[in-house]
């Protein structure tokens, strides 16, 4: 056996280790160090280029020759593409482009679309944001081999249409965000051939995209419920629409939960992840919905009325699928409560089912984010145990409805807070919830006295908030286990007086720690 010894630094295995714990000037000085340093940090630093405008300095065309094919990612920052990368070959791996245009130029950006042509074999995704979209532009993503993500916001498409939903064929990935489109193909919504089907698409996400030339009856909505159910293979759909009539925008909201989901047979046979954060769903509708749903790991319904037939749903074994025309019921190989890892409810104004977030704390174990509407601390002593112990997200309103001046009341508010001890992973934890309504909720104290004590395991704390709770009288001595016991806390939300006033001790104490304290 030979008697030398590799000094471990000088493998780049090893040493790429380090780089992730390092910022970018530090890795320049790093590479400096060793050929072993260099070859483990050169591609840290290369992998994504930002090109930002002047004064700004950007890489030199020696740099980037010589690095180019460490590039990953470009982005150009509202700023044209300067004349070394527009003859930029031979990037074997630059596989995303992102182009973020001023708005104020309507000529197309041509030095774009050739580096991307140049590079068409390699690139996989493309993000533009505020540019003048034209059918070249298309033209050039049809060109890319490979392409397989496309990400646009704040453009218009007016005359290429066409272009466009070829584009998307190609896809699995299409997020459009404030896209304006002038009108929509003929046939579209009435052609269920193959010619508007979408079969690579996974994800979906639409954030405010207006059509603004539809054939009569139909709205934008109609668009996007038949765009749903032309995706076959879709597992992540996000779409989150607003109008400044409510009335319109509820309706809106119907016509597409219709198209989208209430149609037979069910075709979203892998829907999995699904936000709709402003649409507004009956209880029975969202039920419906959950009960042809295979899988759960993501809903975020905060104005539907998520209640009583849909918590069913979550915790039923038995799902609906459609078997040679007709509908029949199979046993889930997991219940939803069982995948399901962010659930977001309860911010419409809505009649509340007591008990609902305690049920769902108590039978969701990979529950990782939960949002949710009021549990009191009668419903948590009286509960079972909760077995959502991986949170790092929790917000809801917990109303303190006992007397917690008692010996009775204190045993129970240190019951309550024991189960959010247990909670060990929380970062970020709301007591008062996110609705507007119930200003004035009394939760639990937040004393030593009270239990504050049994969250002495919350060493991932960053954020705690309260602020519809205007009589917390945080002390000194509290304020002081606070820092002790949480080393990553930096803000406490809420709405306080008395001694926690900003002239109080417990204040003072608190900001010389860094800890901010919002007090309005």
């Amino acid at each position: 056996m030979s008697k030398n010894k590799m000094n471990p630094l000088d493998i780049p295995e090893i040493v790429s280790l380090i780089g992730d714990f390092l910022d970018r000037k530090d890795l320049l000085n790093c590479i400096r160090v060793s050929k072993a340093f260099h070859s483990a940090f050169v591609w840290s630093i290369w992998k994504i280029v930002i090109i930002r405008p002047p004064p700004s300095s950007n890489p030199s065309d020696k740099a980037l020759q010589a690095n180019k094919k460490y590039i990953e990612e470009i982005r150009f920052q509202k700023y044209s593409v300067p004349e070394e990368y527009r003859s930029l070959r031979e990037c074997n791996r630059l596989q995303f482009i992102t182009y973020e245009g001023n708005g104020l130029s309507d000529l197309e950006p041509a030095h774009l679309f050739n580096l991307i042509k140049a590079n068409s074999s390699t690139i996989t995704g493309v993000r533009l944001n505020n540019i003048r979209a034209s059918p070249n532009l298309w033209k050039t993503l049809l060109e890319c081999t490979n392409l397989n993500r496309l990400e646009a916001s704040s453009i218009s498409v007016i005359h290429d249409i066409d272009l466009l939903i070829q584009v998307c064929k190609k896809l699995q990935y299409l997020d459009l965000d404030g896209v304006c489109i002038s009108r929509l193909p003929i046939d579209f919504l009435r052609n269920e051939g193959s010619e508007y089907i979408f079969s690579s698409m996974h994800t979906l996400r639409f954030r405010n995209v207006r059509i603004n030339s539809r054939p009569q009856p139909y709205t934008s909505s109609h668009f996007f419920g038949t765009l749903v159910r032309r995706c076959p293979g879709l597992r992540v759909l996000k779409f989150d629409e607003s109008s400044e009539c409510h009335q319109l925008q509820q309706l809106e909201h119907d016509n597409f939960y219709r198209l989208a989901f209430l149609q037979h047979p069910w075709k979203l046979t892998k829907l999995s992840d699904l936000s709709l954060p402003s649409m507004r769903i009956k209880d029975r509708d969202m039920a419906t919905l959950l009960r042809w749903m295979t899988g759960l790991t993501q809903l975020n319904a905060a104005f539907c009325e998520f209640s009583q037939l849909s918590l069913q749903e979550l915790l039923a074994r038995k799902q609906e699928i459609w078997d040679n025309g007709r509908m029949i019921q199979e046993t889930r190989l997991h219940r939803l409560c069982e995948t399901i890892e962010t659930l977001i409810f309860g911010q419409a104004c809505v009649v509340e089912m007591s008990g609902l977030v305690q049920t769902v704390l108590s039978n969701c174990p990979r529950l990782k984010i939960l949002r949710g509407s009021k549990i009191t601390v009668t419903e948590i002593v009286n509960g079972a145990e909760w077995v959502s112990t991986g949170l790092t997200d929790l917000v809801l309103d917990l109303e303190a409805d006992i007397d917690q001046e008692t010996e009775e009341g204190m045993a129970k508010a240190r019951i309550a807070f024991r189960q959010l001890g247990r909670l060990t992973r929380l970062h970020y934890l709301n007591l008062t919830g996110w609705s507007p309504m119930n200003r004035g909720v009394r939760t639990l104290d937040l004393k030593l006295r009270a239990g504050l004590d049994e969250l002495a395991k919350l060493k991932n704390l960053y954020m705690l908030a309260f602020k519809k709770d205007d009589r917390q009288q945080i002390q000194l001595e509290d304020a002081a286990w606070m820092v002790n016991n949480w080393p990553e806390i930096k803000y406490l939300n809420g709405r306080v007086k008395g001694p926690m006033d900003e002239n109080s001790l417990a204040y003072d104490f608190l900001k010389s720690r860094k800890i901010s304290v919002l007090v309005k």
